[in-house]
This record gives C-alpha cells, sequence and structure tokens, in this order.
C-alpha cells in the first residue's frame, strides 16, 4: 500500500458571491511552473496536494470564467497547509444588473503600490461579531455570535478583526460550531467583546498600483493595507478610490 502525505489543502470559493466550488472539470493547477497532471480534489471543493518537499512553492490554479490565482506557498514538514482559494471573475464571466465595479489605487505618499497585496471585502448583512469579554492573544477558540445563518458567511474563510479602525487583524477562521470559532493561526493580538469580523480577500495590485473589485451589491468596502483599514460607501456602477497610507 502507497501512503501519501498530505501537503496542503486548499478550498476553491467563487470570489464573486462566495459559494464553494465544486466541478473541477475546467481547472487546471500549476505547481513550480509545471501542470499537475493529476491533481487531488475532494467532492467538498478542496484541491490537495500530497507529498511536496518542505520549503517554497509557487502555485497557479486556472479556470475557465476566472482570472488566474497565484499563491506561495510554504510547506513545512510537521504540519499539512490550509487555506481558501478565492478565484476572482474573468472574461466570460456573467455579472448580474446590480453588480459594483471599483477601481481602488493604492499610494505610499507619492509612490504608487504596484504589486502590493491588499485585503478586501463589504459588509456582509450576516454579522459576526466576538462575544466574550475579551478575547487574548494567542487563543485559538473564541466565542462568537452570529445575526444571521453562518452558511452565509465563507467559512473556513479569511477575515478581518475590524472595530473602529482600531487593532485590525487577519485571521482564518477554520470553523464555527455552537457559537464557538477557532483560528488558525491564533490571533496575536487581544481583542474585546463587539469586535465585528468581516470577511475579506486578497488582491495584488497592477504595475500602477490599481486594484479592480466586483461585489455584489453596494454597501460599504473594507480595505486592508500597509496594517491600516481604509473603508467606503459603494454605490451601483463604477466608482474610484485613491487609498493612500501616509494620509
Amino acid at each position: 500500500m502507497i501512503r501519501r502525505m498530505v501537503s496542503a489543502a486548499f478550498l476553491l470559493r467563487d470570489g464573486f458571491t462566495g459559494r464553494t466550488l465544486t466541478g473541477f472539470s475546467g481547472t487546471r493547477c500549476l505547481l513550480d511552473g509545471r501542470i499537475l497532471k493529476r491533481p487531488t480534489w475532494k467532492r467538498e471543493g478542496y484541491l490537495v496536494l500530497t507529498d511536496l518537499e518542505p520549503g517554497e512553492h509557487e502555485l497557479v490554479v486556472m479556470r475557465s470564467g476566472y482570472r488566474d490565482e497565484h499563491l506561495k506557498l510554504h510547506i513545512r514538514e510537521d504540519a499539512a497547509l490550509e487555506d481558501t482559494i478565492s478565484l476572482k471573475p474573468g472574461e466570460g464571466y456573467r455579472f448580474p444588473p446590480e453588480t459594483v465595479r471599483v477601481s481602488v489605487s493604492l499610494r505610499r505618499g507619492e509612490s504608487i503600490a504596484s504589486g502590493e497585496r491588499i485585503w478586501l471585502g463589504s459588509v456582509p448583512r450576516t454579522r459576526l461579531v466576538l462575544a466574550q469579554e475579551r478575547a487574548e492573544a494567542g487563543e485559538a477558540r473564541a466565542r462568537l455570535f452570529c445575526e444571521g445563518s453562518a452558511a452565509l458567511l465563507p467559512i473556513p474563510g479569511h477575515f478581518l478583526f475590524y472595530a473602529d479602525k482600531t487593532a485590525p487583524e487577519l485571521v482564518y477562521l477554520r470553523h464555527l460550531r455552537d457559537e464557538e470559532g477557532e483560528f488558525s493561526p491564533p490571533p496575536a493580538s487581544a481583542h474585546v467583546r463587539g469586535t465585528e469580523l468581516i470577511p475579506v480577500q486578497p488582491y495584488e495590485a497592477d504595475a500602477d498600483g490599481n486594484v479592480r473589485v466586483l461585489l455584489k451589491e453596494p454597501g460599504t468596502l473594507i480595505g486592508f493595507f500597509d496594517g491600516k483599514v481604509f473603508s467606503a460607501q459603494l454605490n451601483v456602477g463604477l466608482q474610484t478610490l485613491v487609498w493612500n497610507t501616509e494620509e
């Protein structure tokens, strides 16, 4: 019997709707520049990589109707990497009429932040907040309260601890069961009751420092860049925003 060691597991999501992608006939992957001939796909929407050498790798996920997603992986020998890949809509993707289109220009003073990563998301109708008096740094579990159905939130996935733009922090929420959430790795900072967790996903700025974002409906856009949080109210149609970390 041949036993394989799981090196990484990625849940694939539609970056526009948030739904899990479970059909993989039109999905291809490059690992370190080579086509993965027989990637392991799970019916629940997971891409599983096995028997990778510890160290740095590069993964590219390609799917019809979506932009190519590039990821840099750090593979450890003692623990499997878990993450979520949100595929951004590309050519041929069908958008509803209420779609919000946003162009964000990233700046550091007079400099263009080209090639930088920014985390973006909109405040969801289903709010998720910290329900205990205080969650200490390093605690992997915390009591969370969901105002609505947790099934509507992208869990597992990336979230931003957000409370009036103070002490923002990115976390990966593995699951939410019986109002208890589990983070991996644990938050590095303490957070207080009522702090909201906003679902976010990463975007990379082009050579001109621009990021193009598509959202399902108007609302409040939240951005996390250079350790700071930005917000803006959005309407249907196209909007242009400039975020400068030195202002």
